[in-house]
C-alpha cells in the first residue's frame, strides 16, 4: 500500500490507479506485452526489443513489479505477467500506417460493394441513405 506523510498507508480508490506506466524513451514507443504463449516472440519478430534497464514502472498500489534478470516484468493480475517492450518510433509509425491502409482498403471495398449492390450488402432504410449517398 502507498505510504503517506509519517509513513501511514494511503488508500487508493479503485479506478484511480495508473497501473501500467513506464518512462518514455525518445525515438521509441513502449508497451507492455502479456507473457503468454509465444506473444513475446511475435513482438520480437516484429522488431520490438525487451526493455532491460533499471526503471520503476506502474503504480505501487497495483502490485510490485518483479525482475527477470534485468527485464521489467510486472504482474497484471490473474497470475499473469507482462514484459515491457519497445520499438523504434519510425517502425511503429510504419506499422500503424500499414494497419490503417488495410482498414481503409476494406472499408472502401465495402462501400464499393454497397454502391454496386454486390456482396449481399443493402443500404439501411433507417437512415434513408442509399448507395449513392455513400462516399
Amino acid at each position: 500500500m502507498k505510504k503517506g506523510p509519517g509513513g501511514r498507508p494511503v488508500r487508493v480508490p479503485l479506478g484511480q490507479r495508473n497501473i501500467l506506466t513506464a518512462p518514455k524513451r525518445a525515438g521509441y514507443v513502449r508497451r507492455f506485452v502479456n507473457d503468454n504463449g509465444d506473444r513475446i516472440k511475435q513482438f520480437e519478430d516484429a522488431g520490438y526489443k525487451i526493455v532491460r534497464e533499471d526503471i520503476e514502472v506502474g503504480d505501487p498500489a497495483a502490485g510490485k513489479e518483479t525482475q527477470l534478470g534485468s527485464v521489467v516484468n510486472p504482474s497484471v493480475g490473474a497470475d499473469q505477467k507482462a514484459v515491457l517492450m519497445e520499438i523504434k518510433e519510425e517502425w511503429y509509425r510504419a506499422d500503424q500506417k500499414a494497419k490503417q491502409d488495410r482498414i481503409l482498403t476494406g472499408e472502401n471495398d465495402m462501400k464499393r460493394q454497397l454502391r454496386s449492390g454486390q456482396g449481399g450488402l443493402r443500404p439501411t432504410t433507417a437512415t434513408g441513405l442509399g448507395p449513392e449517398d455513400i462516399i
